[in-house]
This record gives structure tokens, C-alpha cells and sequence, in this order.
């Protein structure tokens, strides 16, 4: 019987049948989108609506045992896309309530940002799954969102840094070249320099405190591009004053 034309077309329908059922089974996968189904219809040639409606015969009209391999290819890239979906959903879910706590400054009382190890942690954390998810051969339908983020993450690692050390480098300051009469006498372009600096690190101060989320503060218009400015000058002022005590210490050696 084997050789009969009947055996032979009934044991092509049985695989195919089998075949085509492994398929619908893998098309069940809950990662499957509506843009997974566009890319199957594409590769089927054949459309259809898959909907509440859509019935058993439908998809075996599909001839979905011509396409295992297509099939098992757009499942395997819609589980990875899921993955992904997950990481960008926890990335905006811990982003939204990430906020920075201030500290007011010893002698002024001026609120100044404090950075929680845990914020740093978090970010470094972050920025790594996003460059991994860029060398995804996935990534394409959220390329856009995944640069976005990479981007706005790796400006508040930017400014935090910066900020951190220009607070740092002006509360030290702050009291030398504002609380000393003598040093102000003695440095009077340096500490008219600093009254600049001190306006303007202020002025952001004061802007930190209106948007206290991490991604929001730091992410603002030309943000960095100030602090480094106030860096350069803080610089100016720190060089002037070692000059300055090099000199007494030269004056007055112990």
C-alpha cells in the first residue's frame, strides 16, 4: 500500500497536519503582536483578520506547514521583543519616582542635591541593559525608544558627576571667598569673579528644586553646558587662592 498514490497523499496530509498544528501551538505564545501577525500574513502571502472570530480553519488556510521555519523565526523574535517590552516598562516605572533628596548648605542653608548610592547603582545598572538591548539583532521596532533613553540617562550620569563635584568645589569655597573679608581685600577680581559664580550656582539651585526628578532635573536645556562653565571659573578662583596662600606660606614659612 505504500506505494499507492492514496497512502502516499494521506501520509503528506497527516505531516502537514502535524506540522501546521506545532505551528498554530507556537502562534499561541502570549508575546505575539498584531505586527506579528502582519510579518506572518506577509510571509503567508495570505491575509487575514485575527480577531475573537478568527476560527481553527482560518489558520490552517494559512498552509502554515510551508512556513515552520518562518513561523518559528517571527515567535522566537517577538519572545525577545517581549523581553525587551519588560525592561523599557521597568525603566519607566522606576524613572517616573526616582527623585533627588537636597541637603541645605551648612552656612548659607542653600538646598543642595544629594545623590543616594542607590541612585548611582541603579543608573549604571540601566545604562548597561540599554547598551546590551542596542546590539540586540531585535531592536529595530524600539530602537527609538531605547536611544532616547540612552540618552537621557547618559546626560543625568553627566550632570550628576558634574554637579556633584561644582556643589562640592563651591561650598568649599563659598565660605573663603564670601565669609573672609581679608581674602576678599586681597583677591578682589577673584572674589568679584566668584560673586558671578555664586549668582549663577544659585540660580540653578533654585531650579533643581522645581523639578526633583532625576531624568526631568537633569535633562533640562543646556544644563551641562552651565555647570561646566561654572566649573571652568570655580577652577579660576581655586588656582588664585593657592597662588595667593603660596605666597604667605613663602612669606611665613613655619
Amino acid at each position: 500500500m505504500r506505494a499507492w498514490n492514496a497512502y502516499s497523499g494521506l501520509d503528506d496530509a497527516v505531516k502537514n497536519m502535524m506540522t501546521s498544528l506545532r505551528a498554530v501551538t507556537e502562534l499561541q505564545n502570549p508575546a505575539i503582536r498584531e505586527r506579528h501577525w502582519l510579518e506572518l500574513m506577509q510571509a503567508t502571502g495570505v491575509k487575514f483578520e485575527m480577531t475573537d472570530s478568527t476560527t481553527f480553519s482560518d489558520l490552517l488556510a494559512l498552509r502554515l506547514h510551508q512556513y515552520e521555519d518562518e513561523v518559528k523565526n517571527i515567535v522566537d523574535k517577538a519572545v525577545k521583543e517581549m523581553a525587551m517590552e519588560k525592561v523599557l516598562r521597568e525603566l519607566d516605572n522606576t524613572w517616573k519616582t526616582m527623585e533627588f533628596t537636597l541637603e541645605p548648605h551648612t552656612r548659607t542653608k542653600l538646598p543642595l542635591i544629594l545623590v543616594q548610592e542607590e541612585l548611582i547603582e541603579v543608573l549604571e545598572e540601566n545604562q548597561v541593559q540599554l547598551q546590551n538591548m542596542l546590539t540586540s539583532k531585535y531592536i529595530a521596532h524600539f530602537l527609538k525608544e531605547v536611544t532616547d533613553w540612552q540618552r537621557s540617562l547618559s546626560q543625568a550620569d553627566q550632570v550628576i558627576h558634574i554637579l556633584m563635584e561644582v556643589q562640592k568645589t563651591w561650598s568649599h569655597l563659598e565660605s573663603i571667598f564670601i565669609g573672609s573679608q581679608d581674602i576678599r581685600n586681597q583677591l578682589p577680581e577673584d572674589s568679584k569673579r566668584f560673586d558671578e559664580i555664586d549668582r549663577d550656582f544659585k540660580k540653578i539651585c533654585e531650579e533643581n528644586q522645581q523639578k526633583l526628578n532625576v531624568v526631568q532635573c537633569t535633562n533640562r536645556p543646556k544644563l551641562n553646558d552651565r555647570l561646566e562653565d561654572i566649573k571652568s571659573r570655580l577652577s579660576l578662583c581655586e588656582k588664585a587662592l593657592a597662588d595667593y596662600l603660596e605666597t604667605k606660606r613663602l612669606a611665613f614659612p613655619r
